[in-house]
């Protein structure tokens, strides 16, 4: 494993930067240039970093054009590109029926609710539906309506995807949200009160609502303004290390987006996260050529962003699995330097506490049953290093 260095794509594979030169948006990109650049490459190892950055809806109809002109890709790796382009599009438009349906129901019920992701947010960022995955519906409401929510969600058949022990009240401390999933549909919701984990300071649910839009989707549908979404974007894709391409996608897209300057610099005053605006863009103008309006240039200029961006570079390179948590100990170490390094002050000794805290991963190691759920605080040191040993001799 190579020490953080230079943003510089030639210490990516061929394959990889042949995927960055047909999502670069700064221009257009000529069969000569795709023709030159795909010689000698691994198709199957091509596809599969697609498949990684999650960026086949983008990518195919780009490819298609090229390929069109002059075949030079596998007729085989374009007919699976176009098989997955598909199956996203059949997959975005269930997840846009459900999604209609749980928001009319909220609505009959007097819950207002946001959509965070999802296609709402294909619809708004790439035009359709079909442009972009999404695995699941994220949906934000109020603290006081969750209780409400989730008794909606399970008269309706979902059921709380992952059986893990909730100790000690630990919800609110350790996740911002609860998942849930419908067995039948195939369908997962992710159910959330905050936008970001319980350690980043953000605006409440009424100031969201405020500045939300309705969706071109569903007059029903409401979604964060552009400003809230712009930060949201920035800041889920760096808790996910900026490992998925997607992410950048989403960044390049939003800021060809009306953004009111003034409303981010106020936003910026509660999120504390301009570095991390400097880190998105440091990584979305390296990769993928991303133009920023002058209204956004000044925001772009950080020196903890150029900084933090060769973690990312580890993280795409090594394809890392950085969710729920590193599956490799030198990625996981890179990983928590990186997040501690995103992090102001008050917030690492949040985020700090937070580790100390038991979880329900100490439980899957030990059960214990719930009146003595307290013995985790002092066992939580023996039960961390337990779980390194057994992950050393997988």
């Amino acid at each position: 494993m190579s020490s953080p260095n230079a943003l510089d794509k030639r210490s990516f594979s061929k394959e990889f930067n042949m995927l960055l030169l047909l999502l670069q948006s700064d221009r257009t990109v000529t069969f000569e240039e795709a023709w030159e650049q795909s010689q000698q490459i691994d198709w199957n190892e091509f596809l599969f970093y697609v498949g990684y950055h999650h960026v086949n809806p983008v990518v195919y109809p780009l490819l298609k054009r090229l390929n069109d002109e002059r075949q030079f890709v596998p007729p085989a790796i374009m007919q699976k590109m176009s098989h997955r382009f598909m199956k996203n599009t059949y997959e975005m438009l269930h997840l846009r029926g459900e999604m209609e349906r749980v928001v009319q129901l909220l609505e009959g019920k007097g819950i207002r609710s946001l959509m965070l992701k999802g296609p709402t947010l294909a619809a708004l960022l790439y035009g359709d539906i079909s442009g972009r995955t999404s695995k699941d519906l994220d949906i934000l409401v109020s603290k006081a309506d969750m209780k409400l929510t989730e008794k909606l969600l399970m008269e309706e058949g979902y059921r709380l995807s992952e059986d893990t022990p909730l100790l000690l009240n630990n919800t609110e401390r350790k996740t911002h949200h609860l998942s849930y999933f419908h067995y039948e549909k195939g369908i997962e919701i992710e159910l959330h009160w905050r936008l970001n984990p319980d350690t980043v300071k953000e605006p409440d649910f009424e100031a969201l609502w405020a500045r939300r839009q309705v969706s071109t989707l569903h007059p029903s549908v409401h979604s964060l303004g552009n400003e809230d979404l712009f930060l949201y974007l920035v800041l889920h894709g760096t808790r996910h290390g900026w490992s998925c391409l997607r992410w950048l996608l989403d960044i390049d897209r939003i800021v060809a987006k009306p953004l009111e300057r003034d409303t981010i610099q106020q936003l910026l005053q509660t999120y504390r996260g301009r570095d991390l605006i400097g880190l998105a863009f440091v990584l979305a103008q390296g990769l993928l050529g991303t133009k920023l309006p002058d209204a956004l240039a000044s925001l772009s200029a950080s020196n903890k962003g150029e900084k933090l961006a060769p973690y990312v570079l580890i993280f795409m390179r090594e394809r890392a699995i950085l969710h729920p948590k590193p599956e490799k100990r030198d990625i996981a170490i890179y990983y928590n330097r990186y997040m501690l390094a995103t992090m102001p002050f008050s917030q690492k000794g949040l985020y700090l506490l937070n580790k100390i805290y038991p979880s329900s991963w100490d439980a899957e190691v030990l059960p214990l049953p719930k009146a003595l759920h307290f013995l985790y605080f002092p066992l939580r040191p023996f039960l961390w290093i337990w779980r390194q040993v057994k992950r050393q001799s997988i």
